[in-house]
């Protein structure tokens, strides 16, 4: 098994039924220690484990890497940030603020000449002043454990956007004695991101600046998985734990896998790099309707990557200069496109609402009306309620929280009720009156990948290298090949095709969570 495989199977004893989303949680925190971390957004109502199964996965990771914070304000996240001074000396070179600043009051502390005292106070002093508050985010992962204000993520959007390695930012604060003082802060590098959320945030977000710069992923929520959730508790709270380590999980197999993971932290630190002869072909499979879609084609070949990287002594490599560099599989196309989802901007437990509570009660209890559209049948937002538990969600709570988002993304239609000018009724739309609705997850079609790009890619950028040694190529098994066999191995399908996830409506809770 790989590390990933055995993360999964560790984690999956007190993590149960979310395999899927362990990976992509785990390549996001490997991601930290390449050029270009990760965002993953984890979008699940209150109480469904978000916070839960990335702590667990967090605490396999060294400390010293992770950064966790609860609910912040904007300026909050950057001054928990700051690590210490910097100092600007020259056109983007910088300098520890003490390291530049010290030797100078040393000398000025030494020295009786006048002029040179003069001097060296004046270099003191612009140094000062173009000092910096620091925020190091190499090879850190910022963990936000609970939703935070939109404002928050207007303030990280650079950051989020891997937009420039060295990137200032100034605001105005007072001071204790109430005077304004500025205060200029120099981020370096990203960071990877887990943002653990249980809000609908496109309201706010008008320009999609949130679902553009994360990959976001939803938790399992079917009745086979809390059942699992049950059972984990009964056994957790009820044995010693030194029968429960013995039982289920050990502190042993825990320390062993937090060494695998930080010799592969330390593999990826020393080379990140991956040759993807694939990319023209998936760039392709993308349509061309909005500059959004370069920022999806980023989070999907980051995937990629990361797939391939962690997966580096099973893959062919090209050398350089004695660099071994792992080279993408189909396989890892195939994983990346399971992981990597469409954005949406709802949230999929509400189609599981929409498809096990709401559809089925306008079906079953609906009353007749003739409107514009024709005769349709249709509730209002309390008979609707009258169906479902009322100790779980009220009216207002259902209109705002489940019935209007629906409405927003065309699940429902939405007039208002002919009987009572003061009030909405709802009913299906044409597609959604025989069958349920689906969720596709996937971003591209992997099957639909031309597989000819691989000749042209080979062609224009390898072979000619290959032919001139000025790079070589081994199989898995560190054999060499030369790019026509190369060509051969990576057209291998190593996987079934998965294009699209269809809720599961057979093995989903009841209930309706409503958001915190």
């Amino acid at each position: 098994m790989g590390i990933i495989e055995d993360i999964q199977q560790t984690i999956g004893k007190i993590v149960k039924e979310e395999d899927s989303n362990i990976k992509q949680i785990v390549l996001t925190f490997l991601s930290a220690f390449t050029n270009n971390p990760q965002n993953t957004r984890i979008l699940a109502p209150s109480s469904e484990g978000k916070t839960y199964l990335v702590t667990k996965i967090a605490s396999l990771f060294p400390e010293e890497y992770i950064i966790p914070l609860a609910q912040t304000t904007p300026k909050g996240i950057r001054y928990c940030l700051i690590s210490g001074k910097i100092i600007e000396n020259g056109n983007d070179n910088w300098q520890d603020y003490d390291t530049a600043i010290n030797p100078l009051e040393e000398e000025l502390g030494k020295t009786k000449d006048k002029e040179k005292q003069q001097e060296l106070k004046n270099q003191i002093k612009q140094l000062r002043e173009s000092a910096c508050d620091k925020i190091d985010f190499t090879n850190k992962i910022l963990v936000f454990l609970d939703s935070q204000s939109f404002e928050a993520f207007e303030d990280l959007k650079p950051v989020l956007s891997h937009d420039l390695k060295h990137l200032k930012s100034f605001s105005v604060n007072k001071s204790k004695s109430g005077s304004l003082e500025a205060k200029k802060i120099l981020s370096i590098n990203f960071p990877a991101v887990i943002y653990c959320s249980a809000k609908d945030e496109h309201q706010q977000d008008k320009t999609n600046e949130i679902n553009t710069r994360f990959n976001s992923i939803s938790l399992n929520t079917s009745s086979k998985k809390y059942r699992k959730m049950l059972e984990f508790e009964a056994i957790h709270s009820g044995l010693p734990d030194s029968i429960f380590q013995d039982e289920v999980l050990c502190e042993e197999e825990i320390e062993e896998l937090k060494q695998k993971i930080y010799d592969l932290i330390e593999e990826i630190k020393g080379n990140s790099e991956t040759l993807n002869p694939f990319t023209l072909g998936i760039s392709n499979l993308l349509p061309s309707d909005g500059g959004y879609r370069t920022r999806q084609l980023k989070i999907l070949n980051n995937n990629i990557k990361m797939c391939t990287l962690v997966n580096h002594d099973v893959r062919p490599k090209i050398i350089i200069d004695s660099i071994k560099i792992p080279i993408v599989t189909r396989v890892d196309i195939e994983e990346a496109c399971k992981l990597t989802k469409e954005p949406r901007e709802i949230q999929p437990y509400k189609i599981k609402i929409f498809n096990e509570s709401i559809r089925p009660i306008i079906i079953q209890h609906g009353r007749d009306e003739s409107i514009l559209n024709g005769n349709i049948k249709c509730l209002t937002a309390s008979e609707i309620l009258e169906h479902l538990d009322k100790s779980i969600i009220g009216r207002q709570k259902l209109q705002e929280t489940i019935l209007k988002p629906l409405v927003d993304q065309g699940f429902l239609e939405e007039s208002i009720d002919p009987s009572n000018k003061s009030r909405y009724i709802y009913y299906l739309p044409q597609r959604y009156q025989n069958k349920e609705a689906v969720l596709e997850s996937t971003l591209i079609d992997v099957s639909l990948l031309d597989e000819s790009c691989l000749n042209l890619f080979i062609d224009k950028y390898i072979k000619q290298r290959f032919d001139n040694r000025e790079l070589t190529i081994e199989d898995k098994n560190e054999i060499p090949i030369n790019p026509e066999e190369l060509i051969v191995i990576l057209k291998n399908r190593h996987s079934p095709v998965q294009n699209s996830h269809k809720l599961d409506s057979n093995e989903t809770s009841k209930d309706i969570e409503v958001m915190s």
